[in-house]
């Protein structure tokens, strides 16, 4: 069967690690509260097509209009994220929510849902921001009911895995204010690497985009000015942290708004060994079953 496939750019083996630890935690979570009457809904913000390529590279920015037409039994060709979803078994999702911007990629979803016709699965074509800034809202778009502040019994897992950039930090909060969401979002080191220059700040441009993206200046702090000593006297220069610094500026304010977040992603890294992407996961439970969510993430993260 050739299909549209969504190229995502990563070697095959972390693309599957990723994928790996997604699909045992949905599996662990949805087991651990097959015996509570919650609603539960998985969302996946930048859906694809349902499968993925890792040998092609992805574009830079935010262009959604590439993939080519594959044949999906290649080795080449792995099974994404919206297809491990649907398939956990054990206790399904209630509800799974596909968010993709792009018209081709969006209508490719549309063959999941008919081959499940009797599962809840819904195709938003989207900007995936203010979709999640929407659904997180007070009313609860999908059942009409508040989140759990006023003790209603839902549940959802969300999937971030952007691109670059566009997932803006406002949505994250969001995210974090329904006291019951978990969240696993990969961090784009390796497109922020690329705007926070070594040696001085970046332009006002992108300046204001990565404020945007870290919910504040906090980015800020990876620069440090140090005096030089020279043969003509002293002189300041400017030096940006490690790589690993801009993904912990990140991970310290996760900290701020949610209960429970861990403190060791997985890290991605290239043939240098340097890292490009975080893997990382916050539950915005304030009670037990939050801590529960964080000791499962933590199995996966550390074994996988």
């Amino acid at each position: 069967m050739a299909i549209n496939v969504a190229n995502q750019f990563g070697s095959p083996t972390w693309t599957e690690q990723k994928l790996t630890i997604l699909e045992q935690y949905l599996k662990r979570y949805t087991t651990a509260l097959k015996n509570q009457d919650f609603h539960l809904t998985y969302v996946d913000a930048f859906a694809g097509t349902g499968f993925v390529n890792p040998n092609v590279a992805a574009p830079q920015g935010n262009e959604f209009s590439w993939g080519e037409s594959l044949d999906v039994s290649s080795r080449d060709v792995l099974v994404g994220s919206t297809r491990r979803a649907i398939a956990v078994a054990d206790k399904p999702f209630d509800t799974l929510i596909f968010v993709e911007q792009n018209a081709n990629h969006a209508a490719e979803l549309q063959r999941i849902r008919a081959e499940y016709p009797s599962r809840d699965v819904r195709i938003e074509q989207s900007d995936a921001n203010a979709f999640l800034q929407t659904w997180c809202d007070t009313q609860n778009r999908i059942l009409g009911v508040p989140w759990n502040r006023s003790g209603d019994r839902q549940r959802a897992v969300v999937f971030l895995d952007p691109f670059a950039t566009q997932v803006y930090w406002r949505t994250v909060a969001a995210i974090a204010s329904t006291e019951s969401i978990d969240l696993w979002i990969l961090f784009p080191l390796s497109a922020l690497t690329r705007i926070l220059p070594r040696d001085r700040e970046p332009d006002e441009a992108w300046a204001n985009r990565l404020d945007e993206f870290y919910g504040g200046d906090e980015w800020r702090t990876l620069y440090q000015t140090r005096i030089l000593p020279t043969l003509f006297g002293d002189e300041a220069e400017i030096v940006r942290a490690d790589q690993r610094a801009i993904a912990q500026v990140y991970l310290d304010k996760l900290g701020t708004i949610f209960p429970h977040v861990s403190d060791s992603p997985k890290w991605f890294l290239n043939s240098r060994n340097s890292p490009l992407f975080a893997f990382m996961f916050a539950a915005s439970n304030p009670g037990r079953g939050g801590q529960i969510a964080l000791r499962i993430a933590n199995h996966l993260l550390d074994r996988w």
